[in-house]
Parts: C-alpha cells; structure tokens; sequence
C-alpha cells in the first residue's frame, strides 16, 4: 500500500524514522514502503531486505506492516484507542502495524491509547505546539464530620504497550491529584438569660448553645475535562474546580470550632495537597504508563518535551 502520511504533513522525518527505504528514480530519491523480488520467474514481495557494508549485514526495509496516519485535531474528553480505530480502517488485526499519530491544531486529548501491538510493529507520535495530551484531575473531597474525604487521584494521559517515537513539542501530563476534604465541627458558647422570679427582682440563668462550624472542600485537580471541587459543609465553603490550566482551591472553614478549610487540588502531573484534618489528598496520574516502550529517544523533532510529571513502565 501507498505510504499514507505525506512529507508535507508528516516531514521526511518520519519515514525516515519509521524505516521506509529510499530508491532513485529519474534522479530524485523517493521512499517507498514495498520491495518485490523476482523469483522462479515471479515477483514476491519481500519481508525483510540486507545489505553487506563494511563486512556487515545491515537491515535496511522490512515490509508486510499495515500503514496508517490519524490526526486528531479536535478536543476529546474521551480516549482515542488506536486498536478500535485500525479495527475499524482495515487491519486484520494480526500483522504489525507502522505508523503516525498527530496531535495538532491546539487539541486538548484527554488520553490517548497506543494499544499493544506486535513487536515489530512502530508508532511515531507528534504533539504539535500549542496541542496537549491531558487527563483529567481528581475530584477534590468533601468536607465530613470527624474527617474529610480523601480527594480523587488524576488520571494518566497516554499509554503504550508498543514501540514508539516521541516528538513532543506541545505538553503530555497526568491529571493533578484532587485536594482533601476539611473537617466540620460544631461550637458550643454560653448564653446568660433572664428569668423573672420574684416580684420586683430578676434572676438569671445560663444556657449552652451548639451551632455547625462547615470546613472546606477539596479543589479539584488541574487536568482535561474540567475536575470538580468537594462539597464544604455548606456550598460558601466548597473547592474551586481544577481546570486545563489550574488547580482548584481548597475552600476555607468558617470561624470558631475546629474547622479545617479542604486542601489544594494538585497542578498538572502534581499531587494534591492535605488539608489540616486527617484526610488524603490524590496522587496525580501519570502522563505515560508505558515509557518504557519509548525508543529512539530524543532522537526526532523536539523529543521528549514537556512531560508532567510522572513516568511509568507498562
């Protein structure tokens, strides 16, 4: 099949990258991605083609791959799964696969799912500037009684159970961690009251009275979508929403009691922090479960680039 990502969109780069060999014709070197052989007087397409140089077999194609280009160039608060989408374009579903995935046009990707492929199969992925690969925050916790909840943990960005190239010139991060919920309590105070009790004379007497104190909900986590504030005792002390850009805030605590204001949701690929009370913050996701099927790193374009925070092996 044709080479379905061009060099105007792609660059000579990512051939160059994924393999393809060169032939000249008509004096201009040209990539192609079959080789045939002729064979017993008929033409065989080849699997693998080496050449000796320097005393040394060297690979320089191998074939039988199934060729595709996405480019997801629109907002998605969902996952982008590539084995669904190649299921749905034509792949079999057994041979190995070779090709490019673009983030561009200034996307927001919640996540983005490279699959597991065959071992010989490879996958260049570009995010290009101003486009991101962003999970969601965690929810913030609520405030509670004797403890607060603990706030959500982020979400991861991207996986990968197969090879790929990393060229990241905009940003792949984990959802930041949801802040913890404060505590409530209630504030016992005096109250003197007058009674009459004989004639001309008053008398007085002292009364306890309880109220509620609200503490703070948890700010939600920085990430995409929008992740959202716990609930504070009552709603003028909940969590600010965490957003693309920002943690949200923890929500302040009335005052008098014990009350604690909930905690800060965590930045992108950060954890959220701990309120004063006893509850737990969320850990942020991991901006890739499966770093350690990169290869060729910081090899092409602009390599690994902004990464927060966490990497992790799949």
């Amino acid at each position: 099949m044709a080479i379905p990502y061009d060099t105007t969109s792609a660059g000579t780069s990512v051939r160059d990258a994924l393999g393809h060999s060169y032939i000249k014709h008509n004096g201009t070197w040209t990539h192609l991605e079959k080789i045939h052989i002729k064979h017993n007087s008929a033409w065989q397409e080849t699997k693998e083609v080496y050449v000796k140089s320097g005393g040394s077999w060297r690979k320089v194609h191998e074939g039988e791959h199934f060729l595709f280009s996405v480019y997801l160039n629109a907002n998605q608060n969902g996952e982008f799964n590539l084995t669904n989408h190649l299921n749905g374009n034509g792949w079999n579903g057994t041979d190995p696969i070779k090709g490019f995935v673009r983030v561009g046009n200034n996307a927001l990707r919640r996540q983005v799912n490279l699959g597991n492929f065959s071992a010989d199969s490879l996958i260049y992925l570009r995010v290009d500037p101003g486009s991101r690969i962003q999970a969601r925050g965690g929810n913030g916790g609520a405030a509670g009684g004797g403890a607060g909840a603990n706030g959500a943990n982020g979400q991861r960005a991207l996986y990968s159970k197969t090879n790929f190239i990393l060229d990241n010139a905009g940003i792949i991060a984990g959802g930041g961690g949801g802040g913890s919920g404060g505590n409530n309590s209630n504030y016992t105070y005096p109250v003197q009251q007058s009674n009459s009790c004989q004639k001309g004379e008053t008398c007085y007497s002292q009364n306890f009275v309880t109220v509620f104190v609200p503490g703070g909900g948890g700010g939600g986590g920085a990430g995409y979508p929008n992740s959202s504030g716990g609930a504070g005792g009552s709603s003028d002390y909940n969590g600010g929403n965490g957003t693309a850009n920002q943690f949200g805030s923890g929500g302040g605590a009335a005052q008098n009691g014990t009350s604690n204001g909930g905690g800060n949701g965590g930045n992108l690929g950060k954890n959220g922090q701990n309120s004063a009370g006893p509850g737990n913050a969320g850990t942020a996701g991991a901006a890739i479960e499966g770093i350690n099927y990169r290869v060729q790193a910081n090899t092409w374009g602009s390599g690994d680039g902004d990464i927060r925070d966490n990497t992790i092996n799949s």
